[in-house]
């Protein structure tokens, strides 16, 4: 009898463990970091470039229009690269999401940036 109450009470223990485990909150996804890449086209079309987790879905929307493009990375290389109607200086909200999961919001300036460093500093200051 001492046995199987034994075993009455681990599997009671294990069982608690298993409910608070399920109950424990996730951690949010990290917020996309800022892109690495903006370039203008000449019919005024951003291609914005950057790094995301391995098969995020990844939104930028223009704030000033409320327009904006999705991307999938369905090949999971953790890395985006869209397509937006903006004029220079627009700011742009970036997010991310996995699964079910939704990032924070990173904000870009629209501005020539090449690997990361903004080829003129100045073109958007105010």
């Amino acid at each position: 009898m001492r046995g199987a109450a034994r075993i009455t009470r681990l599997l009671a223990a294990l069982g608690v463990l298993g409910i608070a485990a399920c109950l424990s909150p996730t951690l949010p996804l990290p917020p996309p970091e800022e892109p690495s890449f903006m370039t203008v086209g000449a019919d005024g079309t951003w291609t914005v470039a950057g790094n995301c987790l391995s098969g995020a879905e990844v939104t930028v929307i223009n704030e000033a229009t409320g327009r904006g493009e999705v991307y999938v990375d369905r090949e999971r290389a953790g890395h985006y690269t869209v397509q937006i109607e903006a004029e220079p200086c627009d700011v742009v909200i970036i997010s991310q999401s996995l699964s079910e999961d939704d990032s924070g919001e990173t904000r870009a300036v629209l501005q020539e940036v090449k690997d990361g460093l903004a080829v003129d500093p100045a073109a958007c200051s105010p």
